[in-house]
């Protein structure tokens, strides 16, 4: 972004009528009884500055600048002239937005009545002051340059002809090579490198301006606020504005900004031009002091965090150890590192750690791809203070085809393309072309992950040969969805860290059990409850993106109710997929009932959206009929939730996984074969055959109250195949005969029972071979019924107190294969 400026306006025409809300007036007030200038704390959330607000319909901005300025400030007040003029035109809306910056002067004495915590009167020696002894922080430092311009031309009146007219113009970092020969910048490397792409600058651009107006740069506060809200804890943010603050201005512009964001994507590979920028960022996080030198306690810190990072022990005397023998390979006879020696050390490969260093928790492109963007809390142009959750704009932005395009799967797809924008199904894995992935996996005996290391930090090992440049291979920018997948410090990882804590038990040198296992121990439940809050906003996004009815290929496992059984929900992961799904050559499809009966409700699904953010195309989460909040009010989660957590947090996490259960797909079909639901098949509409499958895609989304907004739905949750022994009368079996195989469900209370003629209608309508189902505890997992076409799966073993089993099944060339999970 350049701010780009204009020859001084020819003329002025005050009399212009400007009626859009994108224009709007600064006001520079100046009162003439001792020189002081007018300014306003704008928020915790960002600093003081000049007072400002938007022309109305029928102002020109004389006339908007007096109403502003006498509303509050002042009752007489006199417009003296336009001091500045600046535009910015955000790149996707092409809507332009202009800042009147107009100088209004006054002698009413009555504004001292003004003096309050917000609105501060300062002289201009005053303002130089306290800002330079950082006891004021300015949005940016445009007023200062303002007065001092003013102050040097010695005049009240100004001239329209003087103003000065800026404009803020986006000009993306290229970074297509367009002739041979010529070489990239260092910045167009780290910007390829980080696959920020022309229209993702687009959208860091908006949101940036958004975030800083009406100011034009960034400062410290605003930053903070952001930044922490990304997961960057508050006491490491200054390190980090430090960083990002090239020029020690104080404030950040876009390009800094852009350029910073960059070198903290965690696939922006560390080797070559981007490892050497990324490195400078790196020192400059940690020369606290700002004197171009690493001196031994700022180097200890960055051993430090590479330990952490580690997880290896950061104890002082192993960290001071380390930091003694670690600074031996700098070559430095002085207590402090110069920049030099660093990044030749580094470069050299003999130091090593740093790729782990200065990296957000979570890709940009995750946020840019489920809608939410940058600035995840933005709620009309502020940081929410309170907000935890992220928040979508109303209107999605349409991204780039490097965005929108998935890579071909070779075990699943998505629903057919439509008009709403959703994917087709992908073609077999033979017809695709195989790409490297960006990582090597390290695996123990035991099957659980050790290591993942990116390909471009094993440059010089021996694992990788010189004619091998990641850079060339021009790797798509979703690909970085497979390395936040290992990225241990993103939202999801974080919470199956935290699981896995809960899972184990803790003992001390001496065997004493410290923690039980399936215990939360001391760990502090706030903390917990507004994690899980953020993983709700954002896996509610993801899920609104899927059809309601799924569409997948095999091989697939399909798990019945869980119910609250964690203990069960972990063996399945150690059986089925024990290093991850994204390691796992199949899908996981879930039927639903994740809450209620059992105890560990807010861990199942704390672990099941993990999962989900993690391989959001491997991890596949149905509806159940207890993924309704009237049902689990008379059930067990709502008091869960609020017995973990206290009654006010509590509410507020039961509403946020609610909102996710609102969302989630109604029903999946494998192959297009394997019908896939929680409770049964619905009564036939008009339509019959293909019809009752694109309606179930016509479902409402988000779908708060199922039995009022969509009966299809309700009776996909709640149908359960007729049992003779127990739903048999002469009333049913007229009912039977007259609706074509389905009744009323007089043991539910609500939707229906089919009889094997209704499924075998059903089947040969649809072109579907099979229904796979749960809703119904089986003692031995599952139950094949309707003469085998029909399976009801139960993965909760027992359930309530019994002695069930847990079973799932699995879809695999062509077989329909039954597995008994051992619990004990």
């Amino acid at each position: 972004m350049a701010a780009v400026k204009r020859d001084q306006m020819g003329s002025c025409h005050n009399q212009t009528i400007w009626n859009h809300n994108s224009e709007h007036i600064i006001l520079l007030i100046r009162r003439e009884t001792d020189r002081r200038y007018c300014f306003l704390n704008h928020g915790i959330n960002k600093g003081w500055w000049m007072p400002f607000g938007y022309l109305q319909n029928g102002e020109n901005f004389r006339s908007a600048a007096v109403r502003l300025a006498t509303q509050r400030f002042c009752n007489k007040a006199t417009v003296r002239g336009l001091l500045a003029l600046h535009f910015t035109t955000h790149p996707i809306s092409l809507h332009r937005r202009s800042l009147f910056t107009v100088l209004i002067t006054t002698h009413d004495d009555a504004t001292s009545g003004c003096e309050e915590k917000n609105v501060r009167w300062l002289t201009s020696e005053e303002l130089y002051a306290q800002y330079e002894e950082r006891k004021l922080f300015l949005l940016s430092p445009d007023p200062m340059e303002l007065i001092k311009q003013l102050e040097q031309q010695n005049t009240n009146d100004i001239k329209c002809s003087a103003a000065t007219i800026l404009e803020d113009v986006l000009e993306p970092i290229e970074t297509e090579k367009c002739e041979s020969g010529v070489h990239l910048s260092s910045e167009q490397e780290l910007i390829l490198a980080s696959k920020l792409g022309k229209r993702e600058q687009e959208l860091l651009f908006t949101e940036f301006m958004d975030l800083c107006h009406p100011a034009t740069v960034m400062n410290h506060a605003v930053f903070a606020k952001l930044f922490t809200r990304k997961g960057i804890t508050g006491d490491k943010v200054a390190n980090y504005f430090r960083a990002f603050d090239i020029d020690c201005h104080h404030y950040i512009t876009y390009k800094q900004f852009l350029l910073g964001l960059a070198a903290m994507e965690p696939s922006t590979q560390h080797g070559g031009i981007s490892a050497e920028q990324r490195c400078r960022y790196i020192f400059r996080y940690y020369d606290e002091d700002q004197d171009g030198l690493l001196q031994f306690e700022e180097f200890k810190c960055l051993i430090r965090d590479i330990r952490q990072l580690k997880n290896l022990p950061t104890v002082e005397e192993e960290v001071e150890q380390e930091a003694l023998s670690s600074a031996k390979v700098f070559g430095t006879q002085s207590s402090a590192l110069l920049l030099t020696e660093f990044l030749t050390a580094v470069g050299q490969l003999k130091f090593r750690g740093t790729s782990l260093l200065f990296r957000l928790p979570q890709s940009i492109s995750y946020y840019l791809k489920h809608n939410n963007r940058l600035a995840m809390l933005v709620k009309d142009g502020n940081i929410d203070e309170d907000d935890t959750v992220f928040t979508a704009p109303t209107k999605r932005p349409k991204l780039s085809n490097s965005l929108l395009k998935k890579e071909p799967m070779c075990n699943n797809s998505r629903s057919e393309s439509g008009d709403d924008g959703f994917l087709a199904p992908t073609e077999p894995a033979s017809s695709g072309r195989y790409e490297l992935a960006t990582h090597a996996v390290k695996v123990k005996r035991s099957g659980s992950l050790s290591n993942v290391a990116a390909l471009w930090d094993l440059a010089g090992t021996g694992a990788t040969s010189q004619s091998f440049e990641m850079v060339k291979d021009k790797l798509r920018f979703e690909r970085t969805f497979s390395v936040d997948s290992f990225n241990q410090r993103s939202h999801p990882n974080e919470m199956l860290t935290g699981l896995r804590y809960f899972e184990r038990p803790i003992k001390d040198k001496m065997g004493e059990v410290l923690k039980q296992a399936f215990d939360w121990g001391q760990v502090d439940k706030q903390a917990l409850a507004k994690c899980l809050i953020v993983l709700c906003s954002t896996v509610r996004d993801v899920m609104k993106d899927e059809k309601r009815l799924l569409r997948l290929q095999e091989p697939v496992y399909i798990l019945g109710d869980i119910h609250g059984n964690f203990r069960d929900l972990v063996c399945f992961e150690k059986v089925l997929w024990r290093m991850g799904p994204i390691l796992t050559p199949s899908s996981f499809l879930f039927l639903g009932d994740y809450v209620d009966r059992g105890e560990q409700g807010i861990e199942v699904v704390a672990y099941l959206f993990a999962q989900k953010l993690l391989a959001p195309e491997k991890f596949y989460l149905l509806r159940g009929n207890h993924e309704v909040r009237s049902v689990q009010r008379m059930f067990s989660f709502r008091s869960e939730c609020t017995e973990k957590f206290g009654e006010e947090l509590g509410s507020d996490v039961w509403e946020a996984v609610n909102t996710v259960f609102d969302c989630m797909p109604i029903a999946a079909v494998v192959d297009s074969k394997l019908f896939c639901v929680h409770g049964g098949i619905p009564r036939p509409i008009q339509d019959g055959g293909d019809g009752l499958l694109l309606a179930i895609d016509k479902i409402p989304c988000p779908l708060r109250n199922p039995e009022v907004e969509s009966t299809l739905a309700w009776e996909i949750l709640w149908s359960d195949p007729i049992n003779k022994d127990t739903d048999i009368t002469d009333d049913t079996e007229k009912e039977l005969v007259s609706n074509g195989g389905f009744a009323r469900n007089k043991r539910r209370g609500t939707a229906n029972v089919f009889s094997c003629r209704a499924l075998e209608t059903f089947l040969r309508n649809t072109g579907l071979s099979h229904v796979v189902r749960a809703h119904e505890v089986q003692q031995a997992g599952f139950q094949v019924q309707q003469k085998g076409q029909l399976l009801t799966v139960f993965s909760s073993s027992h359930y309530c107190g019994g002695s069930n089993e847990a079973a799932c099944i699995l879809a695999d060339r062509r077989k329909i294969r039954i597995m008994r999970i051992d619990t004990t």
